[in-house]
């Protein structure tokens, strides 16, 4: 019975299953990379009203619309058997999304994780036997070069909403992940909020991870119970709640923020409300624009932008030019390799610049 599903009935099965650590939906990208390879899909459309055609997107398709070009590259698993899904379908598909719909090695990773995911969950939970199960690698990309200096970091800080706010002082403060910070449960932190165990099950490496806080992270901490004791007064039925990081909101009260709007609407606002107000700043003293304090905000930026997992990156390169050594860097930072730590350290030039000049007087 297993071997009779097609692609399609796995992928449904597989989205239609809460995520692992937070039980929740799966968000929005699972959807529409799964539904790209399991139906065809209209790659531009006319929406009713207007007179120029628009990408067909999660936002578009629900308005009223004619199509007007199809995507030939969709749908390519649409009637095939799970259990034949191989390493030249999956090479296919990489092609296709590179040549036919131009995404970078990045955008393509997405789908092949995706994909990955699908057939491992086919292997593992639904006992299907594929004729040759396929081996699906990500694409080589380059590495984020991007990080925040603290002086930087301060200033942005300022436009931040009280809840992402303590998210990213606290992932200042840790270098944790953001599933990790987003997914913190207070039954991981210790009475007195100086230390954290992320248990093996929620750790990356799989690995337990035993984090001592410094003085930022308890502050942080300390806040969070007086906004959880403030809103389990108001609202009594959140006394169980297990998450440190919860909105506020009406609609998802109580509720931990989802990992695709933490670095939504809100977050790129209060980048551009950080870069206009640099902008202002020189433009008032009558001084050039200090580029090295503008936030890059384009995705097509050479050093790549800001994301969360920039904090993590910011946090081992403090570490690192505050003079400690990779050993304790990977240590506190739960890196299981010096290899993988090394990786997040970034060389600013002024560091650069100090290391060269230990030479001057030497002869």
């Amino acid at each position: 019975m297993s071997n009779q599903l097609t692609f399609k009935d796995v992928a449904v099965r597989y989205l239609n299953k809460p995520t692992k650590k937070l039980g929740r939906a799966k968000n929005q990208n699972a959807f529409s990379c799964l539904e790209w390879m399991y139906e065809r899909r209209p790659s531009m459309i006319l929406i009713e009203g207007r007179k120029k055609p628009v990408p067909y997107g999660p936002k578009n398709r629900l308005r009223s619309h004619t199509v007007v070009s199809w995507d030939d590259s969709s749908g390519r698993f649409a009637d095939m058997a799970m259990k034949d899904i191989g390493n030249l379908q999956v090479e296919d598909m990489q092609i296709a999304l590179q040549n036919a719909k131009g995404l970078s090695n990045c955008g393509v990773n997405t789908f092949l994780v995706y994909l990955r995911a699908v057939c491992n969950y086919a292997r593992d939970k639904l006992d299907v036997s594929f004729v040759k199960f396929p081996k699906i690698e990500t694409l080589t990309t380059e590495g984020r070069e991007y990080y925040l200096t603290p002086a930087v970091a301060k200033g942005w800080m300022r436009f931040l909403d009280p809840l992402r706010l303590d998210m990213v002082k606290f992932g200042l403060a840790t270098g944790q992940r953001k599933a990790n910070i987003v997914g913190l449960k207070w039954t991981w932190v210790s009475k007195d909020h100086t230390r954290m165990v992320i248990p093996a099950v929620d750790a990356k490496n799989g690995c337990s991870h035993t984090i001592h806080l410094n003085s930022m992270a308890v502050e942080v901490l300390n806040k969070r119970k007086e906004d959880r004791a403030r809103m389990v007064a108001e609202y009594p039925r959140l006394a169980n709640v297990e998450y440190v990081f919860v909105q506020e909101d009406r609609q998802h009260l109580g509720q931990p923020m989802q990992g695709t709007s933490m670095t939504g609407y809100m977050w790129k606002r209060s980048i551009r409300m950080y870069n206009k107000n640099v902008k202002w700043q020189a433009e008032r003293k009558g001084k050039p624009v200090d580029e090295e304090k503008l936030i890059p905000d384009d995705d097509n930026s050479r050093e790549g932008k800001l994301v969360f997992h920039t904090l993590r990156h910011s946090f081992a390169t403090w570490l690192n030019e505050a003079g400690t050594d990779l050993d304790d860097i990977a240590m506190v930072g739960g890196w299981k390799s010096l290899d993988a730590c090394r990786r997040y350290v970034k060389k600013s030039d002024r560091r650069a610049r100090e290391v060269g000049a230990r030479l001057e007087g030497l002869f």
